[in-house]
Formats: structure tokens, sequence, C-alpha cells
């Protein structure tokens, strides 16, 4: 298999996080969408968005949710990181969908700071972001049941939720109202010890 795409986005990263704990061997590719790089990715994904997964059998999957999916039945259910039915994925899936509303808020505060001039910032706009950033990761906070995000197991959303936190960290200016997580930061800090969330960090 072939990962297109670099560690800084959080959607290469938690499928690069997933596919080591898999232990699928894969080539990766760092492209991003935009200078040289692009003419390369849109020859892989039209839309030329990351991640990208180039198959096994040369089948182009685009789309982290999609990806995650594939590579879930590619293992098998005893393997897989998310639950295949039942309360559990309900619980997993919740879960995931909390972190990426997070995440998502603070992509597009990055975009408006870092693709605009200053003087072009539409401030009440990001700040919106950047607060509804914070309460989607306020809310997955006090969800977590502990040890991990869904309990005594690590799953997808736990992955996932250290890729987007890391990158909301990262992102997240200065002056920027702080995102008080403590059960999400000792998940991350525990999580960034594992050879396969190290080896991604950007």
């Amino acid at each position: 298999m072939i990962l297109v795409g670099r560690f800084g986005s959080p959607f290469v990263r938690r499928v690069a996080i997933t596919l080591r704990l898999y232990g699928i061997e894969h080539e990766h590719r760092p492209l991003s969408a935009s200078g040289d790089d692009r003419p390369k990715l849109q020859a892989i994904n039209p839309l030329a968005r990351v991640p990208a997964l180039i198959t096994d059998d040369g089948e182009t999957l685009v789309d982290s949710t999609t990806i995650l999916d594939y590579l879930d039945r590619f293992v098998g259910p005893e393997k897989a990181l998310t639950p295949e039915g039942g309360d559990a994925r309900t619980t997993v899936m919740a879960l995931i969908g909390l972190a990426i509303g997070g995440v998502e808020k603070s992509i597009a505060a990055y975009y408006e700071m870092g693709k605009r001039p200053e003087e072009k910032w539409h401030r009440p706009w990001l700040d919106t972001l950047l607060e509804q950033s914070k309460d989607g990761f306020e809310a997955l906070d006090k969800a977590a049941a502990m040890p991990w995000l869904a309990g005594n197991e690590m799953t997808q959303a736990d992955i996932s939720a250290v890729a987007f936190w890391d990158f909301a960290l990262r992102a997240r200016p200065t002056d920027a109202p702080a995102m008080v997580c403590p059960n999400i930061a000792a998940i991350a800090d525990r999580a960034n010890t594992l050879p396969a969330f190290a080896e991604t960090k950007p």
C-alpha cells in the first residue's frame, strides 16, 4: 500500500498511525496540495487532497474515514480499532465525531490566519472558529471514559483525537482562549510515547 500526504495533516497522520498499529507494510509519499507537489498529487487524486491510499490492488481511496474503514476490514474485526457494530461502535464513532468537529474548526482558523494577510482576517469569524474548536475538544474531554476515550482499550477514537489534538495545539494562536482538556492531554501524552504516534509527529 502507498499512503500519500504529509503528517502535518492530522487526517493523514491518523491513517499513518493506524497503518503502523495494524502492522501493514506501506510506502509513504509525503506530497502536499500546494507548490510543485500539486500536479503529482492531482495525478493520484483529482481533488488534489490528502490523504490518499493506493491499495495493493491499485485502487485509490480518498478521505481518511473511507481509508480507515478499508483498513479495518483489511485486518478484520478481531484486530480492528473501530468496533464492528452495536453500542460500542456508536460510542467510538460519536467520540470521533466530536474530535472531527474540533479539528475542522482548528483547520479553518489555521487557513484564515495562514492564507490571508492579517489585515484581511475577519476577526469575529476567526474568534468564532477558535471558540468552536475549544468547545468541541472540551466536550470530547468530558465524554472520555478513561483511561482511553471509550474505556479500557485504545480505539480509533484515541488515534484520531491525539492526531487532531496535537494539530490543534500547534495551530492555535497564543492569544486564543485555552482549551482545558486534561483527559485528552493525558491520553496524548501517553499515546505519543508509542512508536506509531512518535514516528508520525510532524
